[in-house]
């Protein structure tokens, strides 16, 4: 019984997602998905929470949905990449599926092996020397061994690289696969064909534009979005301002991520900043992206450090099932253990209560950005979804 896995954010699912999974349907007996937690790699809250996402899989295919814990969920897409491979290997898939600009895995696995290599490594240590960004020495590197540039800078093509290469640092017997992604490009504003990007989405439901998205959204899961399910980062503004005003520059150097004195930057810059905006754009430069300031910005907040910065994680939660998914499920997987209960966490080791922990805290910050705030605990009382009773 093959099992075909999918990384994702789903933030929010649309038509090219929905694409993506019946793709995958036609590739093997059994779906999975992994999707990140309540913070995303943009180093923002996910417009929906991690349930209302996981809900919306299960109804357009999925089989099994989990989740990416915080710590790999907002994070560079090196680590983001190594949670996800590995999760979707002790779910027990044995291929993973990916959208890319090119649609050539052959290209991208080439391009992954060229940035295994040791002549790699030794160009880019070279190249940075030389005051270029990382970004910008390994693009020069890699083109000097025959890849082809483009491959570095365009986005989905690029996490995909990270896929095979978690898969060959993990060495995992994984067959990947990609199709070519069709319409707008990532964080496009653009209407192309009926398909827009997730970005677009986001700024219409937070215009609570909910009625005018939908139509770029499989019709399984139109008419479920209300105000109340959608997140604002905004809500948090002035907390996430405050608390950035109270760290010290020794607690920010042990973010996940940082490097070069960066921490002196955030803490001189959270004095003057009266925005998040404003921070944001202070502590930049042309080394660092927004996505990485948005990122430390966040996990200072959230009291994220670097200790589980690039391990991989202890354990699958499980989010929600079909049929298909449970008998799947029941048959014995990976290395690390898979669960559905919060209260399984209590019988494994103490890393992975830790992390369980951090979860269950930043689940209840995520909880203040929706329309209609929660109260703390959800993480703990969360129930699995089951998606014959969804329909």
């Amino acid at each position: 019984m093959s099992c075909v896995g999918i990384i994702a954010e789903f933030n929010p699912l649309h038509t090219g997602h929905k694409r993506l999974i019946d793709y995958a349907k036609t590739l093997g007996d059994t779906v999975a998905c992994v999707i990140s937690g309540n913070f995303v790699q943009r180093g923002d809250v996910a417009i929906l929470s991690k349930t209302q996402r996981a809900k919306f899989a299960l109804l357009c295919g999925a089989d099994i949905v989990a989740e990416m814990p915080v710590l790999w969920s907002m994070s560079t897409a090196q680590n983001f990449a190594l949670g996800g491979v590995w999760q979707l290997y002790n779910l027990g898939c044995d291929k993973i599926l990916f959208g890319s600009e090119c649609g050539d895995i052959n290209a991208l696995t080439n391009a992954a092996d060229v940035l295994l290599s040791d002549a790699f490594f030794e160009k880019v240590t070279q190249k940075s020397k030389s005051g270029v960004t990382f970004a910008v020495a390994r693009e020069q590197a890699a083109s000097e061994l025959g890849v082809d540039f483009t491959l570095l800078r365009t986005p989905n093509n690029n996490l995909g690289i990270e896929y095979i290469l978690a898969a060959k640092k993990l060495n995992l017997p994984i067959e990947f696969h990609t199709i070519k992604r069709v319409g707008a490009g990532h964080d496009s504003n653009e209407i192309d064909n009926g398909f827009v990007s997730s970005s677009f989405i986001r700024g219409e439901l937070l215009k609570e534009n909910i009625g005018y998205t939908e139509r770029f959204m499989p019709r399984e899961i139109r008419g479920i979005i209300q105000p109340e399910h959608i997140a604002d980062i905004k809500r948090l503004e002035t907390a996430i301002l405050y608390s950035i005003r109270t760290k010290s520059t020794d607690m920010l150097k042990n973010l996940p991520d940082i490097s070069e004195g960066l921490e002196n930057k955030i803490y001189f810059s959270a004095r003057v900043a009266t925005s998040l905006d404003e921070l944001y754009n202070m502590i930049k430069t042309k080394r660092y992206t927004l996505a990485r300031i948005r990122r430390l910005v966040l996990s200072a907040f959230l009291d994220i450090d670097n200790q589980f910065f690039m391990t991989t994680p202890p354990y699958v939660r499980v989010l929600g099932f079909s049929e298909q998914g449970l008998s799947h499920l029941k048959s014995p997987q990976g290395i690390i253990p898979v669960i559905t209960r919060a209260m399984q966490i209590k019988s494994l080791d103490s890393d992975s209560q830790k992390i369980f922990d951090i979860e269950c805290r930043t689940t209840d910050i995520y909880n203040l950005c929706l329309g209609v705030p929660l109260e703390c605990g959800t993480e703990q009382r969360m129930k699995i979804l089951k998606k014959e009773e969804l329909l």
